[in-house]
């Protein structure tokens, strides 16, 4: 007896992604919605988690939050709870131009990440590391509407 059922695409967000999907909604929300209904997974890590409530934090980003009632643990708390967390294991120096964003891609092979998702120039032009595919929101949700 064989299983049709496919296997959850493993994904890192890029806090890019995660913050326009929790305040403006879009087609970076139908990446959360995908895995709300369980068809991928999305990973965070410290690191990740670090820089999207310092992110949450800029006075713009927070007066488009906190006119709708939310606070930035509120939103926090959101990622956690959609999130799987790893732990990273091992560090990387792989964006030459823009070091921070090594954290995505050490998320990404600490999690066996197939994809990581990301309107960030330095990461996009990465294309692949490892065996994670590196893609845009549109792209990725291109893939999505493959897998149904």
């Amino acid at each position: 007896m064989t299983s049709s059922k496919k296997r959850e695409l493993r994904v890192v967000l890029d806090a890019n992604v995660w913050i326009s999907a929790l305040l403006w909604g879009g087609k970076p929300a139908e990446i959360i919605k995908s895995a709300e209904n369980r068809r991928v997974s999305l990973f965070t890590s410290e690191e990740i988690m670090m820089e999207i409530s310092s992110v949450l934090a800029y006075p713009r980003l927070a007066k488009a939050y906190q006119g709708s009632g939310l606070r930035r643990e509120d939103l926090v708390e959101t990622v956690l709870r959609i999130g799987r967390f790893v732990k990273v294991k091992e560090k990387v120096k792989v964006v030459g131009d823009h070091p921070a964003d090594d954290k995505f891609l050490e998320c990404a092979f600490a999690a066996g990440a197939d994809y990581i998702v990301s309107g960030d120039k330095h990461l996009l032009k990465i294309i692949c590391h490892r065996k994670t595919k590196i893609l845009s929101v549109n792209d990725f949700l291109q893939v999505i509407e493959g897998e149904s």
